[in-house]
């Protein structure tokens, strides 16, 4: 009889839920796909029983969770929302026999190789060496990243908290933009700005130094008038998050020699992909002085579907069991 795994894509937002079937050679097939406000529940455990209620009395025995926070230890706490629990306890409490609690962008690293052609469009030149690192950001609710590298007959998966690294200006604007937030939080993590809260930030910003007086938007606002084209102030914004997306992008591709591609996945940009095409997010990622020839041929790639990192979360399963 064919066993379903569990696997869970827990953000700061949203928890994303799915079976996958098991054992799968190639790519993971989900099922029962199921997304849920973090906001709706008090913890993990509710959110999950909340999903298995509506899986038709399915029971899954094995689970793969993975969450935007470091793991390192048995307790675990979400770095952008109110959740935290015990690895231990939550396999008790759900009856499970086997618990794997992952870093997201770990999963969603894990899950890139096993992306359709159709599920990521390429940004710009460039072509990938294979056998090479490849790596994966996103802005979402946090700033996401992680790193895939070959393996023997495999691949290493290696996540990280990149998106705290401290955000590196890349013209006199971006230096107001850094002086501004300096003086109101101190150290200015990149995440401070390439995240959905960080957008909301960016934009107001922007608006104190050009002393002008702005609604407050939050990111949902922002991208949806940028998108419609009935905001100047919103496409400026995403413009140069665009830009300062893209120098980070590239500084993760030279810090990685990631020369098997940068992805780009999150809740953000997949949101503004024609505007990504269209924004200095290419030129920035290349403009890195003497490593030009090393970066221009890197390519760099948009994950248009949500499900990547549910995929990887199983290949993670399998793997560990």
């Amino acid at each position: 009889m064919l066993e379903h795994i569990l696997v869970a894509d827990v953000g700061g937002t949203n928890a994303r839920f799915a079976l996958a079937a098991s054992p799968q050679v190639g790519r993971n097939e989900l099922s029962q796909s199921l997304s849920l406000p973090t906001r709706d529940y008090s913890g993990l455990v509710p959110a999950v029983n909340a999903y298995l209620d509506q899986i038709s009395g399915l029971k899954p025995t094995r689970a793969c969770i993975a969450v935007a926070c470091p793991v390192w230890a048995d307790n675990v706490c979400l770095t952008n929302n109110h959740w935290s629990f015990s690895v231990l306890d939550v396999r008790r409490t759900l009856g499970l026999e086997h618990l794997l609690v992952v870093n997201d962008f770990k999963a969603l690293a894990a899950g890139v190789p096993y992306l359709d052609v159709d599920e990521r469009v390429q940004i710009g030149a460039g072509l990938p060496v294979a056998g090479r690192p490849l790596s994966v950001i996103g802005p979402g609710t946090g700033l996401g990243v992680a790193t895939i590298a070959c393996h023997g007959s495999g691949h290493l998966v290696v996540d990280g908290e990149g998106g705290h690294v401290g955000f590196a200006p890349g013209n006199e604007r971006e230096m107001e933009i850094l002086r501004l937030l300096g003086r109101r939080y101190g150290r200015v993590s990149t995440e401070r700005i390439l995240s959905g809260e960080g957008l909301g930030v960016l934009h107001k910003a922007l608006a104190e130094i050009d002393s002008v007086r702005v609604d407050d938007f939050d990111a949902r606002d922002i991208v949806g008038k940028a998108n419609a084209g009935t905001c100047q102030r919103c496409l400026d914004s995403i413009e140069i998050f665009c830009s300062i997306l893209g120098s980070f992008a590239g500084d993760t591709a030279l810090t990685m020699s990631s020369q098997g591609g940068v992805y780009i996945g999150g809740g953000i940009v997949p949101r503004i992909a024609k505007l990504l095409e269209k924004s200095p997010f290419r030129q920035r990622f290349e403009d890195k002085g003497r490593m030009v020839d090393f970066i221009k041929d890197v390519p760099t790639y948009l994950i248009t579907t949500d499900h990547a990192a549910l995929a990887g979360a199983a290949s993670l399963l399998r793997a560990d069991t």
